[in-house]
C-alpha cells in the first residue's frame, strides 16, 4: 500500500512543524472493512462501520437524499397514539409511575396493619382512626402545592416548547439564507460567461460546505451517526466534529469534490480552530461575490441593479451568520438553572406526597390514581426538559431535529434546484408573447 503525504509549512509561525494535510486509506484496511446493509448505502443517517468511519462520514457530508422526517412524525389516529412507546412520555415516566403507585400500596399496607380498625379493600378509611386524622393536615397543604404546581408547569412546559419551536425555525432559516445566497447568485450570473457559472459554482460549494462543518461542529445526538452510537453519545462525544473536521476529513471532502486542496491547506493553516472552519467558509464566499462583482461577473456593471445585488447579498450573509450564531446562544441561555431546579423539586415532591395525602379520601383507589397524577405531572416535566434537548445531547431522543436531514436537504437545495432552474430558463419569444396552439376538433 502506498501511504500520500500532502503538507503545507506553517508560514509565519514561530515553530516549523509542517500540518500533514491526509494520508490515505491503505488498501488491506479498505478491503477488510465491514460495509453496512445495502439498502442503507449512501443515506445520511445509515450506521457507521468501524474501519470505513471516514468514507460514511463524507457521504453524510455530500448526500442529498434524507431517509427519515425532519422530527418524529405523528398520525392523528387516536389507537396508533394510545399504542406507541418509544419516545414517548410513557417511556420516559414508567419508572416513576410504578414506584409512586408501589410508595402508595405500601401505605395502604400500613394503614391495615396498624388500624384499630378495619374496612375493604376499595373502602374510604374511618375518618376518626388516628392515621387518617394525622394525613388531614398534609392534604390541606398538598391542594396548595397542587394548584401551585399546575400554574408553574403549565407555564415552564410553554416555554420550554418556544425553546423548541425557535431552535427548529433557526435552524430553517440557516437553510432560508443560504439558497437566498445561492439564488441571487445565480440569478445575477451570466449565464453565457463561463467565468460567471464558475463563480456560481464556487459559491454555492462553499456554502454547501460551510453549513455541513457548523453541524459537524455542533454537538447532537440527532445526527443520523451520533443516535446510532449510544456509547459515543453517553460520554457526550461528538460523533462527526473529531473526523470530518481534521486533516483526514478534509482530504476526503477533497476526495469528494466538496473542497479543492488549496482550500483545504489553507483551512489547516487558518490558525483557527475546526469549530470556526464555517465562518471562513462563509467569509471567503462573500469575498468571491465582491470580486465577482468588480469583475462585472455578477450584475450589470455600472447599474443600480449592481449596487442593489451586492447589498441583497452582504445582508443575506450577514443574516446568515446572524442565524449560525443564534444556535449556540440557545443552546447556551436556554433556561436558568434556578428556574429548572425549582420546577424538579415542586414536581418530585408533590409526587412523593401524593400517596400520603391522597389516602385519607381514597382509600385503596389512591393507588391508581397516585400512578396517574405522577404521569402526568412528571410526564410534563420530562417533556419539557426534552423541548430544551432539541437535539438529544441530554438523552431526550424523542423530539429531537434530525440534523442529518438538514444537511442533505440543503445538498439537494444547492446541487440541484438553483443551478438547474437556471439552466432551464426557455429564451423569450421576439414579441414577448407566448404563442398560441391552434385549436383541436375533438
Amino acid at each position: 500500500p502506498i501511504h500520500r503525504l500532502v503538507t503545507a509549512p506553517n508560514k509565519g509561525k514561530e515553530h516549523t512543524t509542517p500540518l500533514v494535510l491526509l494520508h490515505l486509506v491503505p488498501e488491506e484496511q479498505q478491503q477488510s472493512s465491514v460495509l453496512p446493509n445495502e439498502s442503507d448505502m449512501g443515506l445520511p443517517s445509515s450506521p457507521g462501520w468501524k474501519k470505513g468511519r471516514l468514507d460514511e462520514l463524507t457521504d453524510w457530508a455530500v448526500n442529498d437524499r434524507a431517509n427519515r422526517p425532519i422530527i418524529c412524525e405523528y398520525e392523528s389516529n387516536g389507537l396508533w397514539l394510545w399504542t406507541r412507546w418509544k419516545d414517548t412520555v410513557l417511556s420516559m415516566i414508567a419508572v416513576p409511575v410504578l414506584l409512586s403507585m408501589l410508595v402508595g400500596f405500601g401505605v395502604d399496607v400500613a394503614a391495615h396493619s396498624y388500624s384499630e380498625y378495619s374496612w375493604s379493600v376499595l373502602a374510604i378509611p374511618p375518618t376518626d382512626d388516628p392515621l387518617v386524622v394525622s394525613l388531614q393536615g398534609l392534604n390541606s397543604l398538598w391542594e396548595y402545592q397542587f394548584t401551585l404546581c399546575s400554574l408553574v408547569l403549565t407555564f415552564f412546559t410553554a416555554e420550554a416548547y418556544k425553546h423548541w419551536r425557535s431552535v427548529y425555525y433557526t435552524t430553517g432559516a440557516i437553510q432560508g439564507r443560504i439558497n437566498d445566497i445561492c439564488l441571487l447568485v445565480t440569478i445575477g450570473s451570466q449565464r453565457n460567461n463561463p467565468a460567471s457559472q464558475e463563480l456560481v459554482a464556487c459559491c454555492t460549494r462553499l456554502l454547501k460546505t460551510s453549513h455541513t462543518f457548523f453541524w459537524a461542529a455542533t454537538l447532537t445526538h440527532s445526527d443520523g451517526v451520533g443516535d446510532r452510537r449510544n456509547n459515543e453519545a453517553k460520554l457526550g462525544k461528538n460523533a462527526i466534529e473529531p473526523l470530518l473536521l481534521s486533516p483526514e476529513g478534509l482530504k476526503g471532502l477533497v476526495q469528494a469534490g466538496e473542497l479543492t486542496m488549496e482550500e483545504a491547506e489553507s483551512l489547516l493553516n487558518s490558525g483557527l480552530p475546526p469549530s470556526q472552519y464555517t465562518y471562513i467558509l462563509m467569509e471567503w464566499v462573500g469575498l468571491s461575490i465582491m470580486e465577482g462583482l468588480d469583475m462585472g461577473l455578477l450584475g450589470r456593471s455600472g447599474s443600480n441593479r449592481q449596487s442593489g445585488l451586492e447589498e441583497n447579498l452582504l445582508r443575506q450573509l450577514t443574516a446568515l451568520r446572524g442565524e449560525y450564531f443564534n444556535i449556540g446562544d440557545f443552546t447556551a441561555g436556554r433556561m436558568p438553572l434556578a428556574y429548572v431546579q425549582l420546577i424538579q423539586i415542586l414536581v418530585d415532591s408533590l409526587v412523593l406526597l401524593a400517596p400520603f395525602s391522597l389516602y385519607g379520601k381514597l382509600g385503596g383507589l389512591s393507588i391508581p390514581l397516585t400512578g396517574l397524577l405522577t404521569f402526568f405531572f412528571k410526564g410534563l416535566l420530562e417533556l419539557s426538559k426534552s423541548f430544551l434537548d432539541p437535539f438529544g445531547n441530554e438523552g431526550y431522543h424523542g423530539q429531537n431535529i434530525h440534523v442529518d436531514v438538514l444537511v442533505s436537504e440543503l445538498n439537494f437545495g444547492l446541487s440541484s434546484r438553483w443551478v438547474k432552474a437556471a439552466e432551464a430558463y426557455p429564451k423569450a419569444p421576439p414579441n414577448g408573447k407566448a404563442a398560441v396552439l391552434p385549436k383541436r376538433d375533438h
